[in-house]
């Protein structure tokens, strides 16, 4: 069901565009798909712009029942996400620029496991449309796989570019001197895990490459020429004593590297953007003395890059999604769990 419910989070940050003949009532709509690359699983979804409410949803390319047995939707794309959607009778080439693909504005995304698009789009108010409930719809990714790029895409456009936790408290003024060497000698300080620490997965999202423009070549790629390696350290919500790893397979850094390439179509704007995968857990600060023992004080979460980059990778961006080189943004929205 979590794909379903990103599906409707996600309509909003896509611009409005006119897709469907005139004369005509219109309901602006995104025309959402996924695809996993490994077992071809499918899913297209119908989203109401102003709402957010799923209108429609097929476990395929093609939607044809309910509301839109008279007005089919369909997609048909390649690896990259290059290619098509029908609306109703009309074709549409999946391209950002409406007056490159007919009338509607999309953005592409894809890495080596799945393909991710959505495309602003109208379509007629005469249909019978409600709204689906989760209730309504089936899993369509059985495999045991669910896509993610949706989460990334909804991140991005969400603009988050520092960590945000609540509900934490940390106390940011240490101890004073004089606190610190009384009677029973010096006091030290130390991070420890609260717990088990709670721990999550995180994601940093950043763009390496400049933005390329393929213009009129039928093909572009955009590769480490124009792209540039990022070590990405980690975060805190507050202040600790000390960066440790609370027992999870991490590290303080990690370098992103450029020796990637994504490729893009005719018209295309396209950018090589790369997922730090973090594991976010809770510490707590302590002071400490012979005399007393260890005194706690504030929490805080840190969060790690996980070593070897697991559960992270690079992606490629086509569209409106392409900001400019070094930009970032965390998605938060990371199963629990460490690396």
């Amino acid at each position: 069901m979590k794909s379903f419910v990103a599906i409707a989070a996600f309509a909003a940050s896509v611009p409005a565009v006119l897709a469907a003949p005139s004369g005509q009532d219109l309901k602006e709509v995104n025309v959402v798909i996924q695809r996993l690359k490994g077992t071809a699983e499918t899913d297209v979804a119908i989203v109401d712009k102003e709402s957010s409410e799923v209108l429609g949803y097929a476990c395929s390319d093609k939607l044809d029942s309910g509301a839109f047995a008279k007005f089919p939707v369909s997609a048909d794309i390649n690896e990259y996400g290059a290619g098509t959607i029908t609306l109703g009778t009309t074709k549409y080439t999946v391209h950002e620029d409406p007056s490159v693909s007919g009338g509607v504005s999309c953005t592409k995304m894809y890495d080596e496991k799945e393909i991710f698009v959505t495309c602003a789009a109208t379509i007629p108010a005469s249909l019978q449309l409600a709204p689906l409930s989760t209730r309504d719809k089936a899993d369509c990714f059985a495999s045991g796989s669910s896509p993610i790029l949706q989460s990334l895409a909804n991140s991005m456009s969400a603009q988050i570019t520092t960590p945000s936790t609540k509900g934490r408290s940390v106390e940011e003024a240490p101890r004073s001197l004089e606190e610190r060497q009384g009677a029973c000698g010096t006091w030290s300080s130390y991070t420890a895990l609260e717990g088990d620490g709670n721990p999550h997965q995180n994601y940093y999202l950043n763009q390496l490459s400049e933005n390329i423009e393929c213009g009129s070549s039928p093909s572009c790629a955009v590769g480490h020429e124009e792209s540039k390696s990022y070590t990405i350290g980690f975060s805190v919500s507050g202040s600790i004593d000390s960066w440790i790893g609370g027992g999870f397979d991490v590290s303080e850094s990690w370098t992103t590297g450029n020796e990637y390439t994504c490729y893009g179509a005719a018209g295309d704007t396209v950018c090589v953007w790369y997922k730090t995968a973090h594991t976010a857990y809770t510490v707590r600060n302590y002071d400490y003395n012979q005399c007393t023992g260890a005194s706690p004080r504030g929490t805080a979460v840190i969060q790690s890059p996980n070593s070897g980059n697991n559960g992270g990778n690079f992606y490629c961006v086509m569209g409106s999604a392409c900001r400019s080189q070094g930009q970032g943004y965390w998605d938060l929205n990371g199963r629990a769990g460490g690396p």
